[in-house]
């Protein structure tokens, strides 16, 4: 499928240098070459011997011919002069070299910062004048980011193909449950039918008996398999399994459940209204299971940038770092699910309290993966 292989193929974002990654590298002098292998120490200590022999000549010309040409204090002066400017000098090249030598250490400064803020994309460049050692821990932390992003991309392609099997096995249950299960007790229900009719009144009663238990039996199935796989996803689309979805929590909670569609109501690709009507059902299942709300809602908008999908409710609310744990009754896993789906038609996920109560399940699907998807049923 095509969503898959731009997971599995995803290209990893690097700074090209001019010309392309297969251009020639400016190779300097093997002197300089040899001089910028060099550790740090032994860098700072060549610029600072150089500087040493530079001004112990250079200064000491200068200030021997100052002093025989210039008459009384002018030439203490000079002196003071020169001790300046080889201070300074020594300050500016030390201030040169380290900086350069630590480069290293603001890039990965900087990958660090994009990576926490989940651009996984980004890596550090070595430099020229780096120290040995920071090289090789850039080329570390580099390769280790080349690897978290493969094992991503893995996880991400398995969890896939985890939920394309839970869904292929959520539809072949409800149909098996809609054309056996549903039709033995519906001709069950027709032969308890005609014992009612019986002449014996402990028959006539204990059918009747029969026949509300198996009433009752057949509607669970029914609402089973109308939860696995709702036929109005597939046979009208989107919209309207949403307000079938928040008619039947409304029923089951006792609660109004609104639903608001902003933007043209058309069809949307079949894997896109799959994980769109997921991340639904689990919203509204953890309300009925954990929020003690009073009132619920659904909003869809379809902006020009993409399509937002929102289930609120104005319950208890719960702490956003405390469903991963164990103890968090199944809001933890719920949530991960519904993530991992968003993220597989290229969508974010936020999941967060509101200031008046409650909580919001909030997913934004960019236009271009709204236009761009396969299809998850196929």
């Amino acid at each position: 499928m095509s969503s898959d292989r731009a997971v599995r193929e995803a290209p990893v974002t690097r700074r090209v240098r001019p010309g392309g990654d297969h251009a020639p590298a400016a190779t300097p002098p093997r002197v300089v070459w040899t001089f910028l292998r060099i550790p740090l120490l032994f860098k700072v200590l060549i610029a600072n011997a150089a500087i040493v022999v530079l001004g112990a000549v250079v200064g000491t010309w200068l200030t021997a011919t100052t002093v025989r040409s210039a008459p009384g204090d002018s030439g203490v002066v000079m002196i003071g002069v020169f001790v300046v400017l080889g201070v300074t000098l020594s300050l500016a090249v030390n201030y040169v070299v380290l900086r350069a030598a630590f480069q290293p250490l603001h890039e990965l400064e900087d990958v660090a910062a994009s990576i926490r803020q989940g651009d996984f994309s980004r890596r550090a460049e070595p430099g020229m004048f780096g120290d040995p050692r920071l090289s090789s821990l850039v080329s570390t932390f580099n390769a280790t980011l080349d690897a978290l992003v493969r094992d991503r991309l893995e996880l991400r392609h398995l969890a896939s193909q985890v939920i394309r099997a839970q869904e292929q096995e959520r539809q072949r249950v409800a149909r098996e449950l809609h054309d056996d299960t549903a039709q033995v007790l519906f001709a069950q229900l027709l032969q308890l039918a005609a014992l009612k009719r019986s002449p014996v009144e402990d028959v006539a009663r204990t059918a009747s008996d029969f026949e509300q238990m198996t009433v009752e039996a057949l509607e669970s199935v029914r609402r089973l398999a109308l939860e696995l796989r709702p036929p109005a996803l597939d046979d009208l689309g989107l919209f309207a399994a949403l307000e079938g979805l928040a008619q039947r929590f409304s029923d089951q909670l006792d609660i109004p459940v609104d639903v608001r569609i902003r933007g043209p109501r058309t069809r949307l690709s079949a894997e896109l209204e799959l994980v769109l009507y997921r991340i639904a059902q689990e919203a509204l299942t953890n309300v009925a299971k954990h929020a003690r709300a009073t009132r619920a809602a659904i909003d869809v908008d379809r902006a020009p940038d993409g399509l937002s999908l929102s289930i609120r409710d104005d319950g208890r609310g719960f702490a956003v770092t405390e469903p991963a744990s164990p103890g968090a009754a199944g809001l933890g896993l719920g949530i991960f699910g519904m993530n991992e789906r968003a993220a597989l038609v290229g969508g974010t996920l936020n999941v967060w309290q509101r200031a008046g109560g409650g909580s919001e399940v909030f997913v934004f699907i960019p236009i271009g993966a709204v236009t761009a998807i396969g299809d998850m049923t196929r």
